[in-house]
């Protein structure tokens, strides 16, 4: 019982240290954790990062028009598949899955390949991330987690 009461005073004692060191923030009456910095964020990044963000991002798009094309112009393509991974969020936890990520993708995308004559298939590979894992490991599942065989891979981390 003793041991209980030290580890809550040296918890206490953490916090009160996190909270003169900058590491948690006041909202109200208590400390909240500081955020993290996002450090892609666009004020964050220098006129030679930015050119080279537009510079990835056009090739990025440009490979995404390029493998839709070749898939819609295919005749023995049948389905296009998008494989998603990511957080929880990407897998639709506290949410019902109707209104995940991915649902609405399909939802709203379908009508279109429907219309080039080709089924619509989004694979949701979400994960939570309370084990530690991240968009960093995530990626060396990919095989694992959607089909081998997907057109596209998309990840979305957010909290």
């Amino acid at each position: 019982n003793d041991d209980k009461k030290n580890n809550k005073n040296d918890s206490k004692e953490n916090n009160k240290n996190d909270n003169k060191n900058g590491k948690n923030r006041k909202l109200g009456k208590t400390f909240v954790k500081r955020a993290k910095t996002i450090h892609n964020h666009p004020d964050n990044l220098t006129p030679e990062q930015i050119q080279q963000h537009k510079h990835y991002s056009k090739q990025r798009t440009t490979k995404l028009i390029t493998t839709m094309a070749q898939a819609l112009l295919n005749p023995l393509q049948d389905d296009f598949k998008i494989g998603t991974i990511g957080s929880s969020v990407a897998a639709g936890h506290d949410n019902c899955h109707y209104d995940s990520y991915e649902s609405q993708l399909q939802r709203t995308l379908s009508s279109i390949f429907l219309s080039a004559g080709m089924n619509l298939i989004v694979q949701n590979a979400g994960e939570g991330g309370g084990c530690g894992d991240s968009h960093e490991n995530q990626v060396f599942c990919i095989t694992h987690n959607v089909s081998p065989d997907v057109d596209i891979i998309h990840y979305s981390w957010t909290y």
